[in-house]
């Protein structure tokens, strides 16, 4: 199975966005700027591909630490915590790994060549690009959406007045240069759309297996659960819960792992929901409710961007759905829906009422196995699932014990 590498980083971009809609875009731009930098600058294609896919998700950190938008002005030290924090993440994947320096340094500014190392290290020269393309679509995103009549050139001046100070010489010589081209500013004055990016991009045509997709999704599923303070370990325990239930239906080894991937991801579309409406506490109105189921459909929509996992965006995305039809947010019944998505939402319930919330404790053994067995009675949950559950409890409880689920069985 092969999985489109740009797809999935690109989805990775646009749901750490989900959660800053005022940047809409902002990563893509920054990917556009940093990869047309390293063009003029004539660098190496393993360069280029590091430059690419660092700006690409360079705000990734932001997302565990909640100081997003006071980064957005450059301000330290939140600026290095969200660094920080973002290369934290790139070394938890393999093929991040070895670009987590040039995350960690990304908002490090040139102080006229002291910024060329730190705390005894030398800084990636890409660290700098990124800095400058980061900056340079922040300056002229404020220019243009001030009025101002000519956002163009007064970008390019205070770029130019930051030489040295702020900005690597060679990377705003590059810029320059760039900034005489028609098509640059162009692209920067409207959104920017996916297919217009992959095409300048310099890993369009590059795909990773399954196994490497399966980190990609522990990473962001260690992201979905710090986005909520209560919901450390959720997404991670319902990805787990899910491949034992698929194991015990007797699917494949690569269809366990796709239901896996699907647990892992289930609640992805919760980013574009307000954290302050996730953690509220008491009674919610209507709307509020409405917001919040909102998120299986974000979940849906996010992950239906990559076209080899088409199936999986369905199973997570359709967790809500209930046997009885009066599930969301498609409606479906019966047969309408697959086995996969009803695993992925026996899975959901039972590591919801096994781990504590702001509102309640876990709930002991017997409550669990009360309310399981009456979800299924109504139509709420499957049947039959919820039988292999119940049934191999025991066995689940070992393996979330050793992750740190904090139950009551």
């Amino acid at each position: 199975m092969k999985i489109n590498l740009f797809q999935v980083l690109s989805t990775i971009a646009s749901a750490i966005e989900a959660s800053a809609p005022e940047l809409n875009g902002h990563h893509k731009r920054t990917a556009f700027i940093a990869n047309e930098l390293a063009s003029e600058l004539d660098l190496l294609p393993k360069c280029r591909e590091d430059i690419f896919i660092s700006a690409l998700l360079h705000d990734i950190g932001g997302l565990v630490k909640k100081d997003y938008f006071i980064a957005i002005d450059d301000q330290e030290p939140y600026s290095h915590a969200h660094a920080a924090y973002g290369a934290s993440i790139f070394k938890m994947v393999p093929l991040l790994k070895d670009k987590a320096s040039i995350i960690l340094n990304h908002h490090q500014k040139w102080k006229h060549g002291f910024g060329e190392g730190h705390n005894d290290e030398s800084i990636p020269f890409a660290s700098h690009i990124i800095y400058l393309a980061d900056r340079i679509d922040i300056q002229f995103l404020k220019l243009r959406n001030g009025g101002h009549e000519s956002p163009v050139e007064q970008c390019i001046e205070i770029i130019r007045n930051e030489v040295n100070t702020r900005y690597h010489p060679r990377a705003v010589e590059a810029f320059l240069s760039l900034a005489n081209k028609t098509y640059f500013w162009l692209a920067l004055s409207k959104p920017f759309p996916l297919h217009l990016l992959k095409m300048y991009s310099p890993i369009a045509e590059k795909t990773i297996s399954l196994d490497e997709l399966m980190d990609f999704g522990r990473l962001l599923n260690t992201i979905i659960d710090m986005h909520c303070d209560f919901t450390r370990r959720h997404s991670s325990h319902v990805g787990i819960v899910s491949r034992v239930l698929a194991e015990h239906c007797h699917y494949s080894e690569v269809e366990c792992k796709k239901i896996e991937l699907a647990g892992y991801l289930h609640d992805i579309g919760k980013l574009a929901i307000p954290v302050s409406l996730l953690q509220k506490e008491g009674k919610i109105s209507a709307t509020d409710l409405a917001t919040l189921r909102s998120h299986s459909y974000y979940t849906f929509e996010i992950l239906s961007s990559i076209d080899a996992i088409t199936d999986i965006a369905r199973w997570a995305g359709m967790h809500h759905e209930k046997p009885n039809g009066s599930g969301y947010p498609f409606g479906l019944r019966g047969e309408e829906i697959e086995q996969q998505c009803l695993i992925v939402a026996v899975a959901d319930v039972f590591v919801a009422l096994t781990e504590n919330r702001p509102y309640r404790r876990c709930m002991p053994s017997e409550k669990v196995r009360e309310i399981l067995i009456q979800e299924a009675e109504n139509g709420s949950l499957d049947n039959e699932l919820v039988k292999i559950l119940l049934a191999h409890r025991e066995e689940i409880m070992v393996i979330t014990d050793n992750m740190g689920l904090a139950h009551s069985y």
